[in-house]
Order: C-alpha cells, then structure tokens, then sequence
C-alpha cells in the first residue's frame, strides 16, 4: 500500500530519447580522445627512453669514463 506513494530514487523523470545529451556524448567522446592522446604520447616518450638507454648501455667510449 505504501509502495504506491513513493518515487524511485533512481528514476525521477522519463529519459526522451529524441534529444540526446549531446553535451555527455560530446565529453566522453572528448575524454576517450584526451586519453588516447595522452597513450600515445606516453609511449613514445618511454620508446625514446628505452632507445636513450640502450644506446647508453652498448657505449664503449674510453673519455667518457
């Protein structure tokens, strides 16, 4: 009987589906692209460190040391 008084915390109004939030699709959207930005340019910074330490470690130079 009480049930019938009460609203869903979950579910306060109906979603209308014939206008998208584009503002939610937009930042997920741009998030999932800032990531994958970010992916990318950490990878090629760590590629590049791989590489700088590689070369640093088959270095025979008598100077140096």
């Amino acid at each position: 009987p009480f049930s019938a008084f009460t609203r869903s915390a979950f579910i306060a109004k109906k979603r209308n589906y014939d206008q998208p939030n584009w503002f939610g699709v937009a930042l997920a959207f741009g998030t999932s692209a800032a990531l994958w930005a970010f992916l990318f340019k950490q990878h090629e910074d760590d590629v590049m460190e791989y590489e700088r330490r590689k070369a640093e470690r088959h270095h025979k130079c008598t100077g140096c040391s």
